[in-house]
């Protein structure tokens, strides 16, 4: 009869450990009282930078990932939509990402540098204010306060995070393919 009692319970589940539920992520501070610790990855640095750094060097850290995140952002939105519809160029640029960056007219890059080199500037004179956080661009922060702007900062972090992911891969699969991102959805055989 004990033998038996044993064989049952060796099928029966292991006891669930219930949690409370919570209504929204709470948003945790790690290194230098910078918003980034997150479900599912915790704090996500996983080369280390941040193991020996100052307040001064995570501020300057957490500025680039930010600055990075955001036109990773724009350049998947970008890749996607220059594949599907451009207004401006008819068709006359390549949907290879690659591709269009070569068949950009000269006076077209001109501009985006000229852009990139303001946005830089502002971005380094903002940084010598003392009072300045990083991503803190334009001073949207009194917009909103407490853990709504908290909870909004978390999300672009996370946002930028998966967009530097999505662009490269956008960009590795034009460059392998030759085709635009939503090019390689059309191909009808896929090969292993």
């Amino acid at each position: 009869m004990l033998a038996l009692c044993s064989a049952v319970t060796a099928f029966a589940p292991t006891p669930v450990l219930v949690r409370p539920a919570s209504s929204s992520v709470a948003v945790q501070m790690k290194v230098g009282g910078l918003i980034g610790d997150c479900a599912p990855l915790a704090y996500f640095d996983p080369l280390g930078f941040s193991k020996d750094a100052s307040p001064e060097t995570m501020k300057k850290y957490r500025e680039a990932e930010l600055k990075h995140g955001r036109v990773a952002m724009l350049a998947a939105w970008g890749m996607i939509t220059q594949d599907a519809w451009h207004p401006l160029f008819d068709g006359k640029l390549s949907a290879n990402p690659l591709l269009a960056i070569i068949q950009t007219p000269k006076l077209g890059v001109i501009q985006i540098l000229i852009f990139i080199a303001f946005i830089e500037v502002i971005g380094i004179l903002n940084t010598r204010r003392a009072d300045y956080e990083p991503g803190n661009f334009l001073g949207s922060s009194q917009w909103e306060t407490g853990e709504t702007w908290e909870n909004y900062q978390l999300k672009e972090l996370n946002n930028g995070r998966l967009a530097m992911f999505g662009s490269i891969g956008m960009l590795v699969g034009s460059y392998i393919t030759g085709k635009g991102p939503i090019e390689v959805f059309s191909i009808s055989t896929v090969v292993f």
